[in-house]
């Protein structure tokens, strides 16, 4: 399907694994009073960058496209909020259409695997 071996784990369903453990822990965060001071600051920053990586790499398995679609179109959404400066904008369609790229690359392979 992709330059992966064959038994490899899907990149980015592991990242997707990760992900969602980093946002239960931020959700944590914000509503425990007794959290250490900026953790959730750290930990969202820790995700954010889960997030880029997903979208840099191409999937292995379905579960990782569906995460690397869902995470083109979060950013596409954030683009066009109208309060974000134009660096923010370029950044999060630039993180858009690279994940695009490598969705579209998993969803080939498994087009062409099928015939």
């Amino acid at each position: 399907m992709t330059d992966q071996p064959p038994n490899a784990p899907c990149p980015v369903a592991t990242l997707a694994a990760d992900w969602a453990i980093l946002d239960d822990q931020i959700a944590g965060g914000w509503v425990d009073v007794t959290a250490e001071p900026g953790l959730a600051l750290a930990l969202d920053a820790l995700r954010n960058a889960v997030m880029a990586r997903a979208v840099g790499v191409t999937a292995g398995s379905v579960s990782g496209a569906a995460f690397q679609a869902w995470l083109v179109g979060l950013h596409v959404s954030i683009a066009d909020d109208p309060e974000l400066d134009e660096d923010a904008r370029a950044r999060h369609l630039r993180l858009a259409a690279e994940g695009a790229r490598h969705l579209l690359r998993y969803l080939t392979t498994l087009r062409l695997a099928a015939d």
